[in-house]
């Protein structure tokens, strides 16, 4: 089939969903389909050489212009070739496609979610306030209002029963047209030669004996992802002193790590947490490490939470994560209800402390992560582009029995088979 993946920028660096649309695109054409990367921008060393890139121009000053000046101009660019493509897919912050999968979920669950990081009620309402008085805002939910349209009848495939009930819920997304696929990993991106030799080198860099008890936390928004309640959930452990089996976290993320380095500072976890900031060599901390731990307030779901688990890292979620819906508690981690329910988050360090435990864990984390594939997860995206392209080809079908003095082929017919190959129209190398 001849596939267009609408998404702004491609590459991988970006995070966990330029990742996802870069490997999507790698497991499409290696299964055979033809591939266009509708976008502003591909890195070309992410995604295969046979893959095709129809730039969409932007423009604008502020952020939320350029977003809508993406959305508005993708429009145009897939319309223009639309006899080209026998499906079409977007992912966020664009809205004419045959399937979306919101990869970042919808706005209101994010903002429903996201008060929650807040204990007090009233800094609550006062979020909730400026958030439905933001201009920035109100883009985001029309450009979701188009994107989830009845007349664009888009199939919408959830990737969590989370994002499912959100889509019924705030956009009343009729559930026959939602398809729960969860999010896939390619389980081989963090392997390594030799895993205890960088095990080793690793905890020597960071200080960090061979026995010690390690916890990884990555993410960009700390906020969000909840370093703050498991900054306390640590110290009320450390609190109880000798009774107790330390635990040290490393954190990695491009997040604003001053006012954390304060928080780590004043709960006495200096000698315990580590803040790096951004790394970009995240396989080594997996090996490193012995359970991975995100708190956090939403995910829809959570690919480093899936990379962790095929990486053999018992994980900590919440059941604001998508991703923890895989998850059994006891088996390849512990799912705590939020990230402010304390003594459940403490119960479950606890548990990560014990190294029996955690070895047992680590087996069943490393199956359920490997699981995780994109043949899996491409072979559910087969059957629902097959169901668009069948539609599409019945209403070919139709117009031309309703227009029969056109006589001969067809032109748009004519057109549908013309793709882009140019080498100014291929994923700039």
């Amino acid at each position: 089939m001849r596939i267009a993946l609408n998404y702004r920028n491609i590459d991988p660096n970006r995070g966990g969903a330029e990742t996802y649309v870069a490997d999507l695109t790698r497991s499409l054409i290696q299964r055979g389909h033809q591939v266009t990367l509708v976008a502003e921008s591909v890195r070309a060393e992410s995604v295969p050489q046979e893959a095709v890139f129809l730039p969409v121009p932007v423009s604008g000053l502020s952020r939320s212009a350029r977003i809508w000046s993406f959305a508005e101009n993708s429009q145009k660019v897939l319309e223009a070739h639309s006899s080209q493509f026998d499906a079409t897919m977007g992912f966020i912050n664009t809205w004419h496609h045959d399937v979306i999968i919101p990869q970042g979920g919808l706005r209101a669950g994010s903002r429903l979610h996201n008060a929650e990081r807040f204990h007090s009620p009233i800094r609550r309402s006062v979020y909730r306030f400026l958030k439905s008085a933001s201009p920035t805002e109100w883009k985001y939910d029309r450009i979701e209002r188009l994107q989830y349209a009845p007349e664009r009848n888009a199939r919408v495939v959830a990737v969590s029963q989370l994002v499912s009930g959100h889509l019924q819920k705030f956009r009343n997304m009729p559930q026959s047209r939602i398809h729960v696929v969860y999010n896939a990993i390619d389980p081989n991106r963090f392997a390594v030669a030799d895993p205890s030799k960088v095990r080793a080198e690793t905890r020597l860099k960071y200080g960090l004996s061979p026995d010690t008890s390690v916890g990884l936390f990555v993410g960009h928004n700390f906020w969000l992802k909840g370093l703050e309640p498991l900054l306390k959930a640590l110290a009320a452990r450390q609190a109880h002193g000798q009774s107790v089996e330390p635990i040290h976290l490393l954190v990695s993320g491009g997040g604003k790590i001053r006012p954390f380095q304060k928080m780590v500072d004043q709960l006495g976890l200096g000698q315990t947490v580590q803040l790096l900031g951004f790394t970009p060599d995240i396989k080594s901390l997996f090996h490193a490490s012995d359970f991975f731990v995100s708190p956090t307030y939403y995910d829809p779901c959570s690919l480093v939470v899936m990379e962790a688990l095929a990486c053999g890292l018992p994980v900590i979620t919440t059941g604001c994560n998508g991703a923890g819906e895989l998850v059994t508690n006891g088996r390849e981690g512990f799912v705590i209800p939020t990230p402010n329910h304390q003594k459940e988050l403490v119960q479950a360090l606890d548990g990560m402390a014990n190294r029996a435990s955690v070895q047992q864990m680590a087996v069943a984390a490393c199956e359920l992560g490997r699981a995780q594939t994109f043949d899996a997860h491409v072979s559910h995206l087969e059957r629902i582009f097959e169901d668009v392209s069948a539609e599409k080809q019945a209403a070919r079908t139709k117009d031309q029995v309703l227009r029969p003095h056109l006589g001969g082929q067809d032109q748009n017919q004519k057109s549908r088979i013309q793709t882009p190959s140019t080498e100014s129209e291929r994923a700039p190398r």
